[in-house]
């Protein structure tokens, strides 16, 4: 009796394992509908700069081209779907870029160097149901050595900052 119910135990989550792992899906599935050119919304605020940013997808990789009006050179950051760094070029300098998972979240993160001294911009990425709005919810962190003590009632150092943008869908 005892062998039968440890077998059956055994049986019923082996089949479970399978189940669940017969059910991911590749690394780059959840990712498909972030591919496309997306306009930042501005809402009439023009103290806001243009931004758009085209999305292209290969089976190992997310490539975002950030283009904005005074960039000579858009910059183009490639993000590899098994989380490895990628090396990007960066005005005179580089941009190390990796995607992670955070729940069902995209992440990004990319270390910009800028003049020697390492700027690193976290974006979690995230699209509404029907597809049409990207939200980016960036964290900018300034590693220059301005991190410093926090001020009384201060919650997060001076040399971090976040924002949530919204971006449209363009057709």
């Amino acid at each position: 009796m005892r062998s039968t119910l440890a077998t059956s135990l055994g049986l019923a989550a082996l089949v479970l394992v399978s189940r669940v792992a017969g059910a991911q899906v590749s690394p780059a599935a959840d990712v498909t509908r972030l591919a496309g050119t997306w306009q930042l919304d501005t809402a009439g605020n023009s103290s806001v700069a243009a931004e758009r940013r085209v999305i292209t997808l290969s089976p190992e990789w997310l490539r975002m081209e950030i283009q904005r009006a005074e960039d000579d050179r858009p910059p183009v950051l490639t993000y590899r779907f098994d989380g490895a760094n990628a090396e990007n070029p960066f005005g005179s300098g580089k941009a190390t870029s990796r995607l992670v998972r955070e729940g069902g979240a995209i992440v990004t993160e990319t270390i910009y160097e800028i003049r020697n001294s390492p700027v690193t911009v976290r974006e979690t990425l995230s699209l509404n149901p029907a597809g049409t709005e990207l939200t980016v919810d960036t964290t900018v962190r300034v590693e220059h050595g301005y991190e410093g003590a926090l001020s009384a009632g201060e919650k997060r150092s001076p040399n971090v900052s976040k924002a949530t943008v919204v971006f449209r869908r363009q057709p």
